[in-house]
């Protein structure tokens, strides 16, 4: 009997070349694997840089935009520029620019009026009653509807020669600067003395005394006050001159100059400092009326 093993029976077995193959499968599946891992790298790898330059042009259209620099604009700033949202905004600052300068013009309810909203603004944590003390009652104001010209430097004489009748007037402007400007502007007869951070409180308070005393011959025509909300206050919890007397006193606000932000003496930080001040003044001093210009 022949064993099993010695059985020919015309079968060729290439153990080998199976082996071969199944290498060749494995690595046609490694390689596609492979290649599946690169395509998957390269599309995270786009969509981050993609997501990148999208934050990249946002930031850049979310800038501040050149008011009169269109040829360095992209054309998604100029789109945004000239976009409804960013007319709307100026048209809106347009309108408040103008009703700062037109408030001065108003009759006593709608200055009066002005004065509450700044009020409650500035004094949110306060009860309606305790609100109530600090508003200004527009019998305190005297309208200038009728001064026709501009509002400027060069008005300024002409409009206190009309409005204001009192022996003694203060002007209230918002800055050293400017109170140094409607000087120049008024003094003509040497009628003013500024009070303001330029000077040494001290020294305000004496010119302050000497004014009031007339025993300097250098005062003698001395009629405004020019100051700031700020000196105003310092000078008031010193000195009481401003309150004695019988006298007429009026009060003239510089209300329609607007500086480089176009912030007025009204809108500015100070206002609610000036209206403490104007309260102090009603408060301790009769005969007191309130002009803007």
């Amino acid at each position: 009997m022949s064993n099993a093993d010695d059985l020919d029976d015309g079968l060729v077995y290439d153990l080998e070349s199976d082996s071969n193959d199944a290498q060749q499968v494995d690595n046609l599946l490694n390689d596609v694997d492979g290649a599946s891992d690169v395509e998957e790298a390269t599309e995270v790898s786009t969509k981050r840089k993609v997501e990148e330059d999208d934050i990249t042009e946002i930031a850049k259209d979310t800038e501040e935009i050149p008011s009169n620099d269109e040829e360095h604009l992209s054309r998604r700033q100029k789109k945004l520029k000239n976009s409804k949202l960013h007319q709307k905004r100026k048209e809106e600052q347009a309108y408040e620019v103008n009703f700062k300068k037109q408030l001065p013009k108003s009759d006593t309810s709608g200055i009066a009026d002005y004065f509450t909203k700044i009020i409650r603004e500035k004094n949110p944590d306060l009860s309606a009653l305790e609100l109530e003390e600090l508003y200004i009652n527009k019998s305190n104001f005297i309208t200038t509807e009728k001064f026709e010209n501009d509002r400027d430097l060069a008005n300024f004489p002409d409009f206190m020669a009309q409005f204001s009748k009192s022996p003694k007037a203060i002007i209230f402007s918002m800055s050293n600067m400017r109170v140094a400007d409607v000087s120049r502007s008024l003094n003509s007869d040497n009628n003013c003395i500024k009070l303001f951070a330029k000077n040494k409180l001290k020294e305000d308070v004496q010119t302050v005394n000497e004014v009031f005393e007339g025993k300097n011959k250098r005062f003698k025509n001395t009629k405004y006050f020019i100051a700031t909300p700020t000196r105003m206050d310092k000078l008031l919890e010193t000195t009481d001159l401003f309150f004695q007397g019988k006298d007429k006193l009026d009060i003239i606000l510089d209300a329609s100059y607007l500086d480089a932000k176009n912030n007025s003496l009204l809108s500015s930080e100070n206002s609610a400092l000036l209206i403490k001040v104007l309260k102090t003044i009603l408060d301790k001093k009769s005969s007191v009326k309130i002009l803007l210009y």
